[in-house]
């Protein structure tokens, strides 16, 4: 009960919905792209990241000065469901849709962003 109890907070309040729904789209985002995509500033959004964090919701991947979130890998099948669901409800709202078309201007930025998949850069060139 307390792990469903510690999920449905985490995702209760919009904006770590928005970031939770940001990363079952991309697999690995950074603060700072995250910030970008949110139109927020950076303590807003690592504080919120921190409680997702603290709710085992996402997991943290330091890469020397950037610091990259992504879905907790052992999130359960439910809560994976609950989170497809959400997307499926809210794929239509405005919020979501200004979200998505965000976060393809950072897709199109991240080529050499140290926070894209392995395979999308080179670790000797680290850009924002």
């Amino acid at each position: 009960m307390e792990q469903a109890t510690h999920f449905f907070h985490a995702l209760s309040n919009e904006i770590r919905l928005r970031i939770v729904l940001l990363l079952a789209a991309e697999p690995q985002l950074s603060v700072c792209q995250l910030v970008r995509i949110l139109d927020l500033p950076q303590p807003k959004v690592s504080r919120h990241l921190a409680v997702l964090r603290d709710a085992g919701v996402v997991t943290v991947d330091r890469r020397a000065q950037w610091i990259c979130y992504s879905l907790e890998q052992a999130l359960e099948p439910w809560q994976r469901e609950v989170v497809e669901a959400t997307r499926k409800t809210v794929c239509d709202s405005e919020q979501y849709v200004e979200d998505q078309r965000r976060l393809e201007k950072v897709r199109a930025m991240m080529t050499n962003h140290p926070c894209a998949p392995q395979d999308r850069h080179d670790d000797r060139e680290l850009v924002a």
